[in-house]
């Protein structure tokens, strides 16, 4: 019929929208907050000897930062949860025998945490091929939640040898969903730094070390 009005289809449903949107009493909702997610990956050191490092989820949060001074960073984000850590690892010239083991885990024995214990582990001999190991928090496990700035244990990641020496080189992959909220305020890093440009974005270590003292520093520049 001439003049009929357009209402099927692709346009006719963009045009109802975009009627119902610029109607004052029913505008959208909108979502004020920051959410991002991001695969951070670190490389081991060997500083300190240990062949295992226990993640916090401080030190999540530290790992990608903001500097207000030379001396003085504030974490970017308020909140953090685990969606996946993969780990690598081959033995060569860094490491002291022939075979790797690598080993993730989310540890349940923490008081007030819902966690199964969930671990996983896998062994090479040679370099051919790589020891690794992905896994995933339980679905119901602090890990898999947000979780603000604090000294609970996320996970633990392990790189040894047949000695039990820590493999050098070990390639860390942490999957992480980031989030920010206005009712907190920024918080500072718990490891002081030294050299920052103020206002510039940073990477920090694994467990939340300076990049001369951490046991697994972050591949991405610039990093602290």
């Amino acid at each position: 019929m001439k003049g009929k009005k357009n209402t099927k289809g692709r346009n006719g449903k963009f045009r109802s929208r975009l009627d119902r949107d610029m109607v004052p009493s029913e505008l959208p909702q909108l979502q004020d907050q920051l959410s991002t997610g991001i695969t951070l990956r670190f490389c081991t050191t060997g500083i300190g000897g240990s062949t295992s490092a226990s993640v916090t989820f401080q030190n999540l949060l530290d790992a990608w930062f903001i500097a207000g001074s030379a001396t003085t960073a504030y974490q970017l984000f308020d909140f953090v949860r685990v969606r996946r850590v993969t780990v690598r690892a081959v033995s060569g010239a860094n490491s002291g025998g022939s075979t790797v083991t690598v080993g993730v885990e989310y540890p349940g024995l923490v008081a007030g945490g819902n966690a199964g214990g969930k671990q996983a582990s896998n062994s090479q001999m040679g370099i051919s091929k790589n020891a690794y190991v992905s896994l995933v928090p339980d679905r119901m496990s602090a890990a898999a939640f947000w979780q603000p700035s604090s000294g609970d244990v996320a996970f633990v990641v392990r790189s040894t040898d047949e000695n039990n020496s820590i493999c050098l080189g070990t390639i860390i992959d942490v999957e992480l969903s980031y989030k920010n909220s206005a009712d907190v305020n920024p918080a500072a890093l718990q490891s002081a730094i030294a050299g920052a440009s103020s206002g510039n974005l940073y990477f920090g270590g694994i467990d939340g070390g300076r990049l001369a003292a951490t046991w697994a520093r972050s591949v991405f520049v610039p990093r602290l």
